[in-house]
């Protein structure tokens, strides 16, 4: 077992044991405070520009520099934090990132903002690796995915429910709202955490040097390398999502095309962990990447109108999405380290190009235009179906 949560069991114990999947339940909470608190930007980029007076693509630096920080503080703080108990951490974490967020509400200046966002960053970092790494050591491991599956759907409900709303409120009062209605999701975290028996043990400690030691094994580098790849193409294009769909937003409403995003996402979380059980995680991860590709390659004829832009969204959220628990689970699959060390890689593969992403997606507006980014993102995906079809070796079940 990787670490020693409160649904610790016997390897026979019952698939369907329902402490398990509440102990997994209750960890998913935290990652729909995460995920509301990074999904919500895009929809508040405008709005945020305008009131510190930076441009858009500036604006977009609040996006990079948290991805940045995640990055960092996954491998460096898991590090750090290895001795501590399992509970503490998680509980811990989610607390210093709400009080994070309430910085980053009443930031005065960019800068004071890029700080809070920082912060924000590095105590989720904490929490999301140790979560993922609690979920796979509650269900045996022929569940894993589905568990992973759970994880990251508080990320695709934060779509469909957090962003949304949060995008609403920004709309009615002041894109400072968006991020106070995180630090109270973050507080409904803490005290579903509390009232939970999850995460009773302590993690196994490890160095940097060991938490690295799998990017030794080339297959591994080249894995990470797909991820970050995806990402960077999917964060290109999400974090200017309102520039990029234009008049097609303007006329609903971008809350209603994010939504649309998270809805594809919860579908493509549970169905891309559930095939990744079921056929491998190599072909699901193919599947996924050649949507990914197909969809940002259309979107400048498609996404015109707004049928057809949710459409796309959709196809894109179910793709993006579903590559995510086939990808982690592939990696735990290679057994090349303990899961939490590579899933905590992962994390920080994620977010490089999540931080990629906005960086050079914002210059291609603010040079070229939004028009141009699907250039971008979709070199990026090419370059990854590259790398993923070179490197064949499939993983244990």
């Amino acid at each position: 077992m990787i670490a020693r949560a409160v649904a610790d069991g016997p390897p026979g114990a019952p698939v369907r044991d329902r402490g398990r999947w509440t102990t997994v339940a209750v960890l998913g909470i935290g990652t729909f405070a995460i995920g509301t608190d990074m999904f919500v930007v895009a929809g508040v980029l405008a709005g945020l520009a305008d009131d510190l007076g930076v441009t858009v693509g500036a604006a977009g630096l609040t996006v990079t520099v948290f991805a940045l920080a995640y990055a960092t503080g996954a491998p460096l703080l898991g590090a750090l934090f290895g001795t501590r108990p399992l509970r503490r951490t998680l509980i811990g974490s989610v607390v210093l990132f709400g009080l994070f967020n309430v910085m980053s509400a009443v930031a005065p200046t960019l800068g004071v903002l890029f700080v809070a966002r920082v912060l924000s960053a590095l105590a989720a970092s904490v929490y999301v690796p140790v979560a993922g790494a609690a979920a796979v050591a509650a269900v045996p491991a022929s569940h894993r995915g589905r568990a992973l599956g759970v994880i990251l759907g508080g990320a695709s409900i934060a779509m469909v429910l957090g962003a949304p709303l949060g995008v609403l409120l920004a709309a009615l009062l002041s894109w400072r709202a968006a991020f106070t209605l995180v630090a109270v999701l973050a507080a409904v975290t803490v005290l579903g955490l509390l009232g939970s028996g999850v995460g009773s043990g302590p993690l196994i400690a490890s160095t940097v040097r060991e938490r690295l030691r799998p990017m030794r094994s080339p297959i591994v580098a080249a894995t990470l390398a797909v991820t970050f790849l995806v990402m960077a193409a999917s964060n290109s294009m999400y974090t200017y999502l309102a520039v990029l769909l234009g008049s097609a937003a303007g006329s609903v409403g971008l809350g209603l095309f994010i939504g649309a995003f998270g809805l594809g996402g919860l579908v493509g979380t549970w169905s891309g962990g559930a095939a990744a059980d079921r056929l491998g995680s190599r072909p699901v991860v193919l599947l996924a990447v050649t949507v990914l590709t197909a969809c940002f390659a259309v979107l400048p004829v498609v996404a015109t109108t707004v049928a057809g832009a949710l459409t796309l969204v959709v196809g894109w959220g179910i793709a993006a999405f579903g590559f995510v628990p086939a990808q982690q689970h592939r990696l735990i699959g290679l057994d090349v380290g303990r899961p939490p060390l590579v899933l905590a890689l992962n994390s920080s593969a994620t977010h490089f190009g999540f931080a990629t992403g906005a960086l050079f997606g914002g210059l291609v507006v603010d040079a070229g235009g939004a028009g141009r980014l699907w250039l971008l993102a979709s070199a990026c995906c090419a370059a990854a179906l590259i790398l993923h079809a070179t490197h064949t070796r499939e993983v244990r079940s």
